[in-house]
């Protein structure tokens, strides 16, 4: 007979331990996979809002581009054709890519395709790119029809988005109209160069020469002030707080070479019929900070 000591009681303590474990497990796993589905949904989630939010900032910038196209033209069966390209953003765009489908002058296709330019149109200005290739072309081309279905911000503007938005506005209202509204925005934001450029120009669209010279003077100044110097390697600029200037006024990215070089470019325009001379240092600047600006080198050839 076996002594108290030497009982032995069954149980199956080691089996339910691992049971119990096992089963704990089993419950939590649901619990992970959902925990990792539903961080990858959030991650997913802010990855297409961030994928929206460029598409849409693409969209509207491009939705605020012009252009204006000449008939084009065939040489030895090449196509090309002459396009100004209006960017009424209050930031320099570039990279455009335009598709185009042209009508023979007897019906039909006789080419599509995409055109490419990729230089820079600055702020709340126009270019005209001559001479933009259409590619080999089989009869007599008619009608052109063109979507702009690219471009890029050069450089995004750091103005509050109600200024940039009544910018675009100002440059779509009639030239009286606009002067008051871009009057106003300098008024509110002094010594902004893309303000400054803006309000030059409807001078010059109400034949307000010696206004706009005086405010291309302004822009120029006001950069330099800061410290941009001539140059492709030029900094970005930072406008210079005046007295009663608001921080939005200063400084960012608005003030950049594009802005420069285009206050220096409608200057020299200006220039050309009372001092050619200095009209052609004016070109000779805006060529330093952008060497590719075709309406610039246009310019300097003719001053040849």
């Amino acid at each position: 007979m076996s002594s108290p000591s030497d009982t032995r009681i069954k149980t199956n303590f080691l089996e339910n331990q691992a049971k119990e474990v096992s089963d704990k497990k089993m419950s939590k796993g649901p619990l992970i996979a959902f925990g990792i589905v539903f961080l990858a949904g959030i991650s997913f989630a802010g990855f297409k809002v961030t994928e929206f939010l460029m598409n849409y900032e693409t969209i509207a910038m491009m939705k605020n581009i012009e252009l204006i196209l000449d008939s084009p033209t065939t040489k030895d069966g090449q196509a090309t054709v002459d396009i100004v390209v209006r960017n009424n953003n209050p930031f320099p765009v570039q990279n455009f890519e335009i598709a185009y489908t042209i009508d023979g002058a007897n019906g039909g296709s006789v080419s599509k395709g995409v055109a490419k330019i990729e230089n820079l149109v600055p702020a709340a200005d126009e270019r005209k790119f001559a001479t933009v290739s259409l590619g080999a072309m089989k009869g007599e081309p008619g009608k052109m029809h063109v979507d702009l279905t690219g471009a890029k911000i050069s450089e995004k503007s750091k103005l509050p988005g109600d200024v940039q938005q009544r910018i675009t506005d100002a440059l779509f209202l009639k030239e009286q109209d606009s002067l008051a509204a871009f009057q106003q925005l300098d008024k509110e934001l002094p010594n902004n160069p893309v303000i400054l450029n803006g309000l030059a120009l409807t001078y010059e669209e109400c034949s307000q020469k010696d206004k706009a010279k005086e405010t291309y003077e302004k822009s120029i100044a006001t950069i330099q002030a800061s410290g941009v110097k001539g140059g492709p390697d030029a900094a970005e600029a930072a406008t210079p707080a005046g007295e009663g200037s608001s921080a939005a006024a200063v400084g960012g990215a608005d003030n950049h070479n594009s802005t420069l070089e285009n206050a220096h470019y409608h200057l020299g325009l200006l220039l050309l019929s009372t001092d050619k001379k200095k009209a052609q240092a004016e070109f000779e600047a805006a060529a330093q900070l952008d060497p590719n600006d075709p309406a610039v080198k246009a310019e300097l050839e003719k001053l040849k």
